[in-house]
């Protein structure tokens, strides 16, 4: 059985969607079969790797809607094979919150979890019916942060809010690790709030950090993992050493 690790922060702009990406080709890369998901309906993740899927597309809504087999809404790109998704998720928000539909996702999925090593889905900047569809079919959460003070003061109550989370939805859910991300080395505020997370949260912290890099822009412009786009780069060391500790615990 897969390993699905839900990539999750409610607030934007931490580098999730960075890291659901290279996280998912890392994976692949080092001989993991990974799948990764678009839960998102702003489809970052999904343009991030080129694909721009326009009304009539398969995405994941059409897959949770309409349900059929989910290897016909995979795409393969530079080897890495995902679901998209696009801004057509959102109109399928209401009747989940309504419903309390929150396993939608993992029934939708449940005939191809055996196929992977590894399933990544990269959540919506909140805790919302994707991000609960989500949480239920996961086993583990991943949670960036970018090393600025309002991330800190915002990481405990995230963690109180996934904990209930877990209690209601997925009692085996756990969370894999807080990781820091867009860490700048040449300030040392980066390094006064990574201190800070450790002392927080010193067994949740992986000892990776994630830096500030101009690479991960180039990279997504050219639609490719920063494996891919410039697997020298110290970016690339970055999440290839993350990998590496994921593979390790």
């Amino acid at each position: 059985m897969s390993k699905t690790i839900a990539i999750t922060n409610q607030k934007g702009g931490v580098g999730k969607t960075t890291l659901s990406v290279n996280l998912a080709a890392g994976l692949n890369k080092a001989g993991k079969k990974t799948l990764l998901v678009d839960v998102d309906a702003q489809g970052n993740a999904s343009a991030s790797v080129g694909l721009m899927i326009e009304s009539g597309g398969k995405t994941i809504k059409d897959l949770m809607t309409r349900g059929g087999n989910p290897r016909d809404f995979i795409t393969t790109v530079d080897s890495l094979e995902i679901i998209p998704a696009n801004n057509s998720l959102k109109d399928m928000e209401e009747m989940l919150i309504n419903n309390k539909s929150f396993d939608v996702l993992k029934k939708a999925l449940a005939p191809i979890t055996n196929d992977y090593n590894y399933i990544v889905l990269d959540c919506p900047p909140s805790i919302n019916a994707f991000t609960k569809n989500a949480l239920t079919m996961s086993e583990y959460i991943i949670i960036p942060v970018d090393v600025g003070y309002f991330s800190i003061l915002g990481l405990k109550q995230l963690l109180e809010e996934i904990e209930l989370e877990r209690k209601s939805l997925n009692p085996s859910l756990s969370i894999l690790g807080v990781l820091a991300c867009k860490f700048d080395r040449r300030t040392s505020l980066s390094q006064q709030v990574f201190d800070t997370l450790k002392e927080s949260f010193p067994e949740k912290l992986f000892k990776t950090t994630i830096r500030l890099s101009i690479d991960v822009v180039r990279s997504q412009i050219q639609h490719k993992s920063v494996f891919d786009y410039n697997p020298k780069s110290f970016v690339a060391q970055d999440f290839q050493q993350l990998i590496e500790e994921i593979l390790n615990a």
